[in-house]
Order: C-alpha cells, then sequence, then structure tokens
C-alpha cells in the first residue's frame, strides 16, 4: 500500500529529485528477506536514466535478498544541516523503490562499472576499463529499475 506524502509543502519535482541522487555520496539500500526481515546497507550508486547501479558481492544477505526478494527501497539524503534555534534540519532527500536484478549481461556491467568509476574517481578516468576488466567475472552488478521517485525538501520556506 502506497501512501500519499504528508507534508505535500515540502515535495519536490522529479528532476530535482534526481538531483539529490545525484549529489548523494551513497545511498541506503533497503531489502527485505522472504521471511520480512528488513536490511539496510549504505552503497556507492549511480543514476543512468532510469536505474540506479550499484556494485556488491556475488554472495551475502544483500545478494540473497535480492535474489529472493526484488522489490528494493534506496533512500538518499544530499543535504543536512541543522539549524538549532528553528529546532529543525535543512534538508534534501530522495526515496526510489524498484525492482532489483542482478546484471549477468558483462557488455552491461562493463557500462556500469565504467560510470561508477567516473563518478567517483574521475581523476583516474583513463584507467578505469583497464582497472574494471580483470575484475568483471569477481564483481557484482545490482539495477534497480526506478518504478517510484519521490523527493523532499526542507530549506526553509515558511
Amino acid at each position: 500500500m502506497r501512501r500519499e506524502m504528508r507534508r505535500k509543502d515540502r515535495l519536490v519535482s522529479n528532476e530535482k529529485a534526481r538531483k539529490i541522487i545525484e549529489s548523494s555520496e551513497y545511498g541506503m539500500l533497503c531489502t527485505a528477506s522472504l521471511d520480512g526481515i528488513p536490511y539496510a546497507v549504505a552503497v556507492s550508486h549511480v543514476l543512468h536514466e532510469n536505474s540506479i547501479y550499484f556494485h556488491c558481492a556475488l554472495e551475502g544477505r544483500k545478494f540473497d535478498n535480492i535474489k529472493d526478494n526484488p522489490q528494493v527501497c534506496l533512500s538518499f539524503v544530499s543535504k543536512a544541516v541543522v539549524e538549532q534555534q528553528a529546532y529543525t534540519v535543512r534538508y534534501e532527500s530522495a526515496v526510489v523503490h524498484g525492482l532489483a536484478r542482478m546484471i549477468e549481461d558483462d557488455h552491461e556491467k562493463l557500462l556500469a562499472l565504467q560510470l561508477i568509476c567516473e563518478r567517483y574517481c574521475p581523476d583516474l578516468i583513463a584507467d578505469h576499463v583497464e582497472y574494471i576488466r580483470p575484475r568483471l567475472k569477481y564483481t557484482g552488478i545490482c539495477c534497480v529499475e526506478i518504478q517510484v521517485i519521490a523527493g523532499k525538501a526542507n530549506e526553509g520556506r515558511a
């Protein structure tokens, strides 16, 4: 069951939500096992078209949860500044709901890893492919196809 956002005055556009995702250092991936046990972990992500990619191990709790239950949620915060005098936090955040799948195709894995490297290691762009190729078969790449995206912000508007 999806609920509408309670504080509609803080709702931002999809374009702004995408910018929040792009500028967030990391995202919190939330999964659930088949028996409903939640699990959240930080991931180094990149937004590409209508998908979010991140790398991961080819085994473990995150991997098992995605394989067994592909419905996931990602949460991002690009700004959080405490304003003590106002008893508030000025923030920008976004949430994505989507279907996760592990990437099997080497071409898509290479693309995703290049995008991740470009985002997190832009000064080493000439070396990305050389670094990635020998690690392709040992590196898991997950793609979350965005179904719902929502963002909100408390920017000090009254």
